[in-house]
């Protein structure tokens, strides 16, 4: 059984032009320097859900230019962006493990994942660059300053819990703004109605929100082997997410607020917070309101023509709020 055929019934209607990028993903390293080329074939050997260029090549479809070539050079674009922030964050975090796999960091050293980011980060600025519309063109630039800016304001913001929105704020630049361009820039570049790539976009921020805050329950509801990552990694490094902000809310004046947002966590301190979260209502109320961003996209995508490739889009944001890992 194919790939794409394995993954789900809304990878089909594309699966073409996904195995088209996957072929150019393991091709990234090409004549590049042996250590970039090892940690490229690294990167791209097993690809992953490939969910965002999934969503590239269904919103082309909502224009006449949907088989144009440069959809899969946007695709391939955004994807080598998600991937570059991928590595770095996992110097920051200093994580071990990704999707089962050892990071960059960790097979070679956070020197050489830094220099394979900024390499990645290259490759996607040179595919961008020739696109034939420079507001899809200045789309990707502006995906990576939001991805830098969410970045830094997790990592610069004071040893305090945030508030809802502040976290909100922060995961739509971070990971939504993403989400949303591979959505409204296939659209745009495809030459579609301004109505249906409005759509696009706002269907693209809501599940990419929908995508963060169930990936943050499941890094405290979830379990190692299920998520491909260590469990409780955010507590570990005293970020505090959305299951345990409402936590803190329901623990009231006790201490759980600072327990959470300190440093350096011993195993059996993550574990005993785990524990106090999870039977606390927060993942509860985390998932209901990832579950009205999955609303919100689905309405969003009410506007677009009743096709194939939006009842597609509409099993993503499903399969988004189903997922285990």
């Amino acid at each position: 059984m194919r790939e794409a055929q394995r993954r789900g019934a809304f990878y089909s209607l594309v699966e073409g032009e996904l195995d088209q990028l996957t072929r150019r993903l393991r091709d990234v390293g090409r004549g590049a320097h042996p250590t970039f080329a090892a940690a490229s074939a690294h990167l791209f050997g097993s690809p992953g859900k490939l969910l965002r260029p999934t969503l590239v090549f269904l919103s082309s479809r909502f224009g006449p230019g949907a088989r144009s070539s440069v959809i899969v050079d946007l695709a391939e674009s955004l994807e080598l962006v998600h991937t570059a922030s991928l590595v770095h964050d996992d110097i920051v975090d200093a994580a071990l493990v990704r999707r089962n796999v050892p990071t960059v960091n960790a097979v070679w050293d956070d020197d050489v994942a830094l220099i394979v980011g900024d390499y990645l980060f290259a490759k996607a600025y040179a595919l961008a660059a020739v696109l034939p519309k420079p507001e899809v063109i200045a789309m990707v630039a502006q995906t990576v300053f939001a991805l830098c800016d969410g970045e830094l304001t997790e990592v610069s913001a004071p040893a305090a819990m945030p508030t809802e929105a502040q976290y909100l704020e922060r995961i739509e630049l971070k990971t939504a703004s993403l989400y949303a361009a591979c959505c409204q820039g296939a659209a745009l570049l495809a030459d579609a109605d301004p109505e249906h790539v409005a759509a696009l976009g706002a269907y693209g921020t809501s599940i990419g929100l929908a995508f963060q805050i169930t990936d943050d329950v499941l890094d405290v509801a979830g379990g190692s082997d299920a998520l491909g990552k260590e469990v409780g990694r955010d507590l570990a490094e005293g970020m505090p997410t959305l299951p345990m902000i409402y936590a803190v809310e329901e623990d009231g004046g006790g201490d759980l607020a600072a327990r959470i947002v300190a440093r350096d966590k011993g195993p059996e301190e993550i574990r005993d917070l785990i524990a106090l979260i999870t039977s606390s209502r927060g993942v509860e109320r985390a998932r209901a309101l990832a579950q009205r961003c999955h609303d919100e996209a689905v309405a969003a995508l009410g506007r677009l023509p009743a096709t194939a490739e939006r009842d597609a889009l509409g099993g993503i944001a499903d399969f988004i709020m189903a997922r285990e890992r």
